[in-house]
């Protein structure tokens, strides 16, 4: 854990000891949890992006831990309904999501949930998963990671990307990545082309292609057969539009960006998507008219936070917490109890308004 944490995490410790989370937990047990997962582990790909890859350690920890405590897990539906004032609530109600469609949400993490009997919902984003081919702005920038040259050059990529790069400078890594990245998406059409499009990137940095590990299928999303049999799992098949970007201000192209990706959702069989989730978390205003003319009973962000009532276009910008390898048990249980919620809540009362 990072140094700059250390103050905090004490703040947290004596927090704890107190008897400050048991607390919160009381004073907070009406408001409903969403947890946001991503990716599981099945190499070294933490190290390489903590918050999208996470193991099925963590996740089996974390869900130990709430469940010791009394935290009950219900569906996303269940959950968004009884904040909307239907039926009986539970105390502590969680939701465990997963975003985007990972090949390794279903192998690493949707097991140990199964094996505790934990609903989830897997909010799907279509186009990357009709592509069938590893995700290639993260396979890319893993195999630059691993490079273990100070400076490295490519060449036959185009005029703007080849050349020499150093690597420890960050701006330059992003460069050359966002560089090889536009390449293959402008030269590459199906899975075997984008492969050895990634595996030539490996060995230009000298990234053995066992190293990179494609066949593991862990820069991979599911295949149509892998998604269909996951409700069978517990794990519900909602929206995270097609092209895993919200466009802000644009309500007609939002708008056909839900329905592509309902269309394909439906087309395999399941159920319409009722329930949606902003890719990287941006979002706009203007999204509760289409997301209510769409029929979309909620929408969740990347704010972290609990969720109380549901009424209004309230539904629409629900906050969740992102958990993953980078994030310290303490702050875990921390945001889990609504300590983390009740100090927002309290630094934002301290904080003088503006005229």
């Amino acid at each position: 854990m990072k140094t700059t944490l250390r103050p905090k995490l004490l703040i947290l410790s004596g927090a704890r000891a107190l008897g400050l989370f048991s607390l919160a937990r009381y004073l907070t047990r009406s408001r409903l949890r969403i947890l946001c997962y991503h990716a599981g582990r099945i190499g070294d790909e933490d190290k390489f992006n903590p918050k999208l890859f996470c193991s099925a350690h963590t996740l089996d920890a974390r869900m130990q831990w709430m469940q010791a405590r009394g935290f009950q897990f219900v569906t996303l539906d269940e959950g968004v309904k009884q904040q909307a004032g239907a039926g009986n609530k539970a105390p502590l109600r969680t939701v465990v999501t997963f975003d985007d469609g990972w090949y390794s949400t279903a192998s690493e993490l949707l097991p140990v949930l199964s094996r505790r009997r934990i609903p989830s919902t897997l909010y799907l984003s279509t186009k990357n998963f009709l592509e069938g081919w590893p995700i290639i702005s993260v396979t890319v920038r893993y195999i630059i990671s691993k490079a273990g040259q100070a400076r490295v050059t490519v060449q036959g990529w185009g005029d703007e990307v080849d050349g020499s790069y150093a690597l420890a400078n960050s701006a330059e890594r992003n460069r050359l990545a966002a560089g090889v990245v536009a390449a293959i998406q402008r030269t590459a059409s199906e899975r075997t082309q984008v492969c050895a499009a990634l595996l030539r990137l490996a060995g230009e940095l000298d990234v053995p292609a066992a190293t990179v590990d494609l066949d593991s299928r862990r820069f991979d999303y599911l295949t149509p057969q892998e998604v269909v049999a996951l409700p069978a799992q517990g794990c519900s098949i909602e929206s995270h539009g097609h092209v895993h970007a919200y466009p802000k201000g644009k309500p007609l192209e939002f708008a056909a960006d839900l329905r592509q990706c309902e269309d394909t959702i439906v087309g395999l069989g399941l159920a319409a998507p009722r329930h949606y989730c902003y890719p990287s978390g941006s979002f706009g205003a203007e999204a509760t008219h289409t997301l209510g003319a769409l029929r979309m009973r909620s929408a969740t962000t990347c704010i972290p936070g609990l969720v109380g009532r549901v009424d209004g276009a309230r539904c629409h910008y629900l906050p969740r917490f992102l958990d993953g390898e980078d994030v310290h048990p303490l702050e875990f249980e921390s945001e889990m109890s609504g300590f983390s919620e009740l100090m927002r809540g309290a630094i934002g009362l301290l904080r003088p308004r503006r005229a």
